[in-house]
């Protein structure tokens, strides 16, 4: 779509090891990200990499207000941090994510849990339901869950 520099997933992150550039390193998925970091995440997580800065500006930069620098800083601290991988093609670099969206968001959610909730999923809905209704089907979609899991 942008360039042909690299065609997948794999292939980017294979160049981009084979440059040397990036380093393995361990996610730490039990941080939270910055709201703002986390927008560029979900931009390159529903992207098909490699994506490059001009299309992450597209898509949440200029939602924001932001100029290039401030989302090249974004990305910095998202590579620094292992979720992002990038290697550089002439002028352009492109991105990749390293990062897994389920991964990460089963992280924070359990964090939440945890931490607001004494990890109880019945006090989590408890709070969220308290003053509200279920509908009959959520009802049943809750209890077909539960028989799927348990």
């Amino acid at each position: 779509m942008y360039t042909d520099v690299c065609k997948t997933k794999v292939t980017y992150q294979n160049s981009i090891a084979a440059e040397g550039e990036s380093s393995a390193r361990e996610i730490d998925y039990t941080k939270k990200l910055p709201d703002a970091e986390y927008e560029v995440m979900q931009a390159i997580w529903m992207g098909e990499p490699p994506l490059n800065t001009a299309y992450l500006m597209e898509k949440v930069g200029r939602e924001h207000g932001w100029k290039a620098p401030t989302l090249i800083s974004f990305l910095v601290r998202l590579e620094d941090r292992g979720y992002i991988t990038s290697c550089k093609r002439g002028k352009e670099r492109y991105y990749a994510p390293v990062a897994e969206r389920d991964t990460y968001l089963r992280a924070v959610t359990e964090q939440f849990v945890h931490q607001y909730h004494g990890g109880s999923f019945v006090r989590l809905m408890d709070v969220l339901y308290n003053d509200k209704k279920l509908s009959e089907a959520d009802i049943d979609d809750l209890l077909q869950w539960l028989k799927t899991k348990y």
